[in-house]
């Protein structure tokens, strides 16, 4: 397994357009084999978010697909546009895999 976690500071006003596009992502990168993720918001305002996936590798080709092939480029521009700042993002190569699938209680964001 492999875990990129990666974090944002976002235009307060342009939040949604951020999240309905991860959003979408995420349904794409499920279709495609990734192992979802989970975006979050800390205390000081800035988004993280958790993306699973079988290998660096397979997130990798993806997201190379995606570029080449983005089938919503206008969402793709509102979403890059709701980043004041991009923070390091951190790779993390799975050693021993616990998680179990919770049941989905959260409304999905409007697309």
């Amino acid at each position: 397994m492999f875990v990129a976690i990666y974090r944002w500071r976002l235009h307060p006003e342009r939040e949604q357009d951020f999240v309905a596009n991860w959003h979408r992502i995420t349904r794409l990168g499920l279709a495609a084999g990734s192992g979802g993720s989970s975006l979050f918001k800390d205390a000081q305002g800035r988004w993280v978010a958790i993306a699973r996936w079988p290998s660096r590798e397979a997130r990798d080709r993806f997201f190379a697909q995606m570029d080449a092939h983005d089938a919503e480029p206008e969402m793709t521009g509102r979403a890059r546009l709701a980043v004041l700042e991009r923070l390091p993002a951190e790779e993390l190569d799975g050693v021993l895999d616990c998680w179990a699938p919770f049941p989905d209680t959260t409304p999905a964001p409007d697309s």
